[in-house]
C-alpha cells in the first residue's frame, strides 16, 4: 500500500512538472534577445509606437528569449525603464510595485522620436537596451 501510494504520487510530480511549459521563468531564465510593448488592453504598440497627444497611456514591457519565447518571472531581480528622444516627446511614471508598467504622457504637441527599453538586475536598468523604437505623436 505505501509502494502504492508513494509510486502515485511521484507520477503526478512528474506530470506537473512535465506540464510546465517551455517558457524560462525565475532563476532559470535566459538573457533576453528583444523586448516588445504592449497597451492596456494587450495590444503590441511596438516597433512603431504611436502615442495619442497629451493622453497617458499605461505600457507594459515583456522580454523575450532568443527563441522567442516570453520570459516570465524577472519582477523580483530585474527592472526595465523606458528612455524617450527627445525627452520632450513624453513623459514615463514608474507603476508602484509593478517593474515592468510605465504611464507614459505624450507631448501636446506632434512630434516624431525614438523609444529605448532598458534591463538590468534590479535597481539597474543598462545592463542591455532594446530599441530603438519609432514614436509618432501625430
Amino acid at each position: 500500500m505505501t509502494w502504492r501510494c508513494s509510486s502515485m504520487m511521484m507520477m503526478g510530480v512528474l506530470l506537473t512538472a512535465g506540464a510546465c511549459g517551455n517558457e524560462p521563468t525565475g532563476e532559470d531564465h535566459a538573457t533576453p534577445a528583444a523586448a516588445k510593448l504592449f497597451g492596456p488592453i494587450g495590444q503590441e504598440l511596438t516597433p512603431a509606437v504611436s502615442l495619442a497627444r497629451g493622453q497617458t497611456i499605461r505600457i507594459e514591457v515583456k522580454f523575450y528569449a532568443d527563441d522567442g519565447a516570453l520570459i516570465t518571472g524577472l519582477e523580483d531581480e530585474h527592472s526595465a525603464a523606458l528612455t524617450f528622444a527627445p525627452g520632450a516627446l513624453a513623459t514615463v511614471a514608474s507603476v508602484t510595485g509593478q517593474k515592468f508598467f510605465f504611464d507614459v504622457t505624450a507631448a501636446n504637441v506632434a512630434g516624431t522620436g525614438q523609444l529605448s527599453v532598458g534591463w538590468g538586475h534590479t535597481p539597474s536598468t543598462s545592463e542591455l537596451t532594446f530599441g530603438p523604437f519609432t514614436v509618432t505623436i501625430p
